[in-house]
């Protein structure tokens, strides 16, 4: 027979484990670049387009910009350095794509993708990244070289 205190235990550790599971459920965006980026996130939800940003990461740092079990095999980035990269190069390094989203110059979550400019934002090319179809998450890493 089962005493309270092993039942008690068991039922602790459940709680735990699945606190565990939940909590690591997400996207992240990691900066692994010698200087600090701003990113934005795009993803589908309920069947509406959404875009979020800016998330300022400094080198060696990560923000989750999403905090639930991904249910999507597809979702969207957009993000640029801050400073540039060398003295000999004019524009700072850019990642992005073909797939437009909508953004804004300050902090914004903005619902749909169409009509960007007409609704008050401007329209960005996010780059796409196929997570798996049982991805519950993700990292992406941003590097300097030959990378995201």
């Amino acid at each position: 027979m089962v005493s309270f205190r092993s039942f008690f235990f068991l039922c602790v550790i459940c709680v735990i484990l699945g606190a565990a599971g939940s909590a690591r459920a997400a996207f992240l965006f990691c900066n692994q670049t010698k200087t600090a980026l701003e990113a934005a996130f795009g993803s589908r939800d309920d069947g509406i387009w959404l875009s979020e940003g800016w998330w300022q990461i400094q080198p060696g740092q990560c923000a989750r910009v999403m905090n639930k079990p991904l249910v999507q095999r597809f979702y969207f980035y957009f993000a640029r350095a801050l400073t540039l990269p060398s003295k000999d190069s004019k524009e700072p390094k850019v990642w992005g794509g073909r797939f437009a989203f909508c953004t804004d110059n300050k902090a914004f979550r903005i619902e749909g993708d169409s009509q960007c400019e007409q609704r008050g934002f401007k329209r960005q090319g996010f780059q796409d990244v196929d997570v798996g179809s049982q991805q519950k998450d993700y990292t992406l890493t941003f590097k300097d070289e030959n990378g995201r």
